[in-house]
């Protein structure tokens, strides 16, 4: 902690406390930045962040996701799971085609968000990227494709439901970027 203060967060602890945030909220409190701030203070004063994380969240940037079109749908849906984690096995030559045929690796990850709908399972992973023009949007999210398309799979796997919709949200641009 003492050296936090003397330093600051890393982007990786920053995007830690966003993404703790996102997930701890009540969805209710979610789409105001003033009501989003106060969100923070009880998760700092309920120990969920420590004081310099809580001054690193950008309320506002939280607030405009779950205003948005994409946070409204995850906020009505009826079965909604923020940062969702699973493990399964995978056929291993899906991630590594010069692997025997029949092994299988173990995937392991965090989905940000997920919710159902009429048609199937959305997800949707949130990145704190300092990305704000719409080219650097559209890289980035290339760059992000084969970890929200494993992802995907696996949900498929662990839910036995169809993924029908594929989105990256930047939270600094304000932007999303559907896979």
């Amino acid at each position: 902690r003492f050296g936090q203060a003397q330093r600051g967060l890393t982007p990786a602890q920053r995007g830690s406390a966003m993404h703790c945030v996102m997930e701890q909220i009540d969805l209710d409190q979610a789409v105001e930045e003033k009501t989003v701030k106060r969100e923070v203070q009880r998760l700092v004063d309920g120990g969920w962040l420590t004081p310099e994380q809580g001054r690193a969240v950008n309320a506002a940037q939280i607030a405009a996701f779950w205003a948005s079109d994409w946070g409204w749908q995850a906020r009505m849906a009826p079965d909604l799971r923020r940062e969702f984690k699973f493990s399964t096995l995978m056929p291993a030559n899906r991630y590594h085609p010069d692997a025997p045929e029949g092994e299988t690796m173990l995937l392991q990850g965090v989905v940000d968000c997920c919710f159902e709908t009429a048609d199937g399972l959305t997800v949707v992973d949130f990145k704190t990227d300092r990305v704000f023009s719409a080219l650097e949007v559209r890289q980035r999210a290339e760059h992000y494709r084969p970890q929200l398309e494993a992802y995907s799979r696996a949900l498929e796997r662990v839910l036995e439901k169809k993924v029908v919709r594929r989105a990256l949200y930047f939270l600094a641009a304000g932007e999303t970027m559907e896979i």
